[in-house]
């Protein structure tokens, strides 16, 4: 009888022993913080779930993926573009210049004759009033009143700021607006509908 107590006093002790040890060994060294994993160890020993359901992530890795700290700073790092990105040099790619005048000649004018359309363009920038010869070039894009391009016309400088080059109206009569596009050194400006031309029937 005497024997049988002490076995049972020398069990209880040891696994008291075992369980302050296991415990004591229970935060991870590893994880990158001091986390403490106690309570995680004694629902694992009582057969408790950590969660609802089962996840192929390590405890690490759960513990990281519930970090907000961890997930802001991830998610801030994948959506922030630099500022050299194709998409931000898009944005700012855009040519200093203003369209001081555009004309058509004749307007209205008759289905199927020729049409002279005019543009001049002028320097934003402080420091230059010119624009440099060689270095700019100009079209522009014909469309019908649905919005539809029906013609392109070159312009070719004419003289000092001022481009020009002829549209053949050979459309049925009604309204037709024309965008005037400029490029130099690689970016461009878009001037849309910057002029209405009339087409009448020829008589």
């Amino acid at each position: 009888m005497t024997k049988s107590v002490i076995l049972m006093v020398l069990v209880s002790i040891m696994v008291i022993g075992a369980s302050l040890s296991f415990n004591a060994l229970a935060i991870c060294k590893t994880c990158g913080g001091d986390q403490d994993w106690s309570a995680s160890a004694n629902n694992f020993l009582e057969g408790k779930p950590i969660n609802d359901t089962p996840s192929s992530l390590s405890n690490p890795q759960q513990n990281r993926l519930r970090n907000l700290d961890f997930n802001s700073n991830l998610l801030k790092d994948n959506t922030s573009k630099p500022t050299n990105s194709p998409n931000n040099l898009a944005a700012t790619s855009t040519i200093n210049i203003s369209l001081m005048n555009i004309n058509a000649m004749p307007n209205p004018a008759n289905s199927g004759s020729p049409v002279m359309i005019t543009a001049s363009f002028g320097d934003n920038s402080s420091n230059s009033q010119s624009i440099p010869e060689t270095n700019m070039t100009a079209y522009a894009t014909i469309k019908n009143s649905a919005g539809v391009e029906v013609g392109k016309v070159n312009l070719e400088r004419t003289s000092g700021e001022e481009y020009a080059g002829i549209w053949n109206a050979n459309l049925t009569a009604g309204v037709y607006k024309a965008t005037i596009v400029a490029s130099a050194s690689g970016v461009s400006k878009t001037f849309n509908d910057a002029l209405q031309i009339d087409v009448s029937k020829a008589a």
